[in-house]
């Protein structure tokens, strides 16, 4: 048993230092208490060099953040501040009120104020350990920010999956469009008629680029040809093999 006490023990140093912290806090918020109580002990501690206002308010300071800090400390609530406020007062009572009793007086009055100040001087720069607010609202602000950075990327998928859908989209249209501009324009023809009939002629279709070449002289394969009836105008046929186009280039 003792064993596995050490080896827990080991394990959870944190947790020592939680408690001297509300330890600590607890007997700060009772001295501040008694110093609210009986301000007339703190002026006196406090001595009336600087005049009796000056003492009272000192007091009520005192009694304050006594109250305030270590009520602070106890929860682990802004526990660098609420220690930071403590050290001048410790720093006070330390070396101006207790320093000339030294360590060998009987009441140790100035070892238990140094011990406190150094107690506060560790918590002001290592702050509240784990059994504090401090760090439950660490974890709170972490795990929202967790939530809103997934709540975040699942909107970014879903306008990425958006885009990619509209992409697949407009490229299925782009596809299916030259299908569409390959239908014919009219009605076929309804005489039965073959583009070998006298009574069809042939509509040569040629591109930008082979229209150019009218104007150098030449005679450009057309890039498809239209076979439509003279009577009822319906198409024949369209042609776009590449020996109809070379049959029909110099014919008018």
């Amino acid at each position: 048993m003792p064993a596995r006490l050490t080896a827990w023990a080991d394990a959870h140093r944190d947790i020592a230092l939680d408690l001297i912290r509300i330890y600590l806090g607890v007997g700060l918020f009772a001295r501040g208490i008694v110093f609210l109580n009986a301000s007339g002990a703190v002026v006196e501690l406090a001595g009336a060099d600087g005049g009796e206002l000056s003492s009272v308010a000192l007091a009520h300071y005192v009694g304050r953040a006594h109250l305030g800090g270590g009520l602070l400390l106890a929860v682990g609530m802004i526990t660098r501040v609420a220690a930071l406020l403590q050290i001048p007062v410790l720093f006070g009572a330390a070396f101006f009120v207790h320093f000339p009793e030294s360590f060998l007086a009987a009441n140790q009055s100035f070892a238990f104020s140094a011990l406190v100040l150094a107690l506060l001087c560790v918590y002001a720069v290592w702050g509240g350990g784990r059994w504090s607010l401090d760090r439950a609202i660490t974890r709170w602000n972490a795990a929202n920010a967790k939530k809103e950075a997934q709540l975040v990327e699942s909107r970014l998928r879903e306008i990425r999956e958006r885009d990619r859908e509209r992409s697949r989209r407009l490229a299925a249209e782009r596809a299916m469009a030259p299908r569409r501009s390959e239908e014919p324009e009219a009605p076929p023809c309804v005489h039965g008629y073959d583009r070998n009939d006298p009574h069809v002629v042939a509509e040569r279709t040629y591109s930008p680029i082979s229209s150019l070449r009218f104007v150098l002289g030449t005679h450009p394969r057309p890039s498809s040809v239209t076979f439509r009836c003279k009577k009822c105008k319906g198409v024949v046929e369209v042609a776009t093999d590449p020996e109809v186009m070379e049959t029909s280039r110099f014919e008018r």
